[in-house]
C-alpha cells in the first residue's frame, strides 16, 4: 500500500471518496490539504533555548572578628 493512501486510511490526510470502495473508486484529494500534510511533516532547524535569568546579584558585608 502506498503512502498516500495509509495517509487516507489513518485519516492524516483529508480526501473525498467518488465512485465507490476498491479499485473502482477514486481517491481525491485537494492541493491545499495535501501542502499542509507535508508542511506538518517538514523538520527544520531548531531554534536555541533561551538562557536561563541571570542570578540576582549578591552583596557581600565585612565582618571583623575578635
Amino acid at each position: 500500500m502506498s503512502l498516500i493512501y495509509q495517509w487516507c486510511e489513518d485519516r492524516v490526510l483529508p480526501h473525498m471518496r467518488v465512485g465507490g470502495k476498491g479499485r473502482r473508486g477514486k481517491i481525491l484529494i485537494e492541493e491545499a490539504d495535501l501542502d499542509g500534510v507535508l508542511a506538518s511533516f517538514k523538520v527544520g532547524k531548531k531554534e536555541p533555548e533561551p538562557l536561563p535569568a541571570p542570578a540576582p546579584p549578591v552583596s557581600y558585608r565585612h565582618v571583623k572578628l575578635s
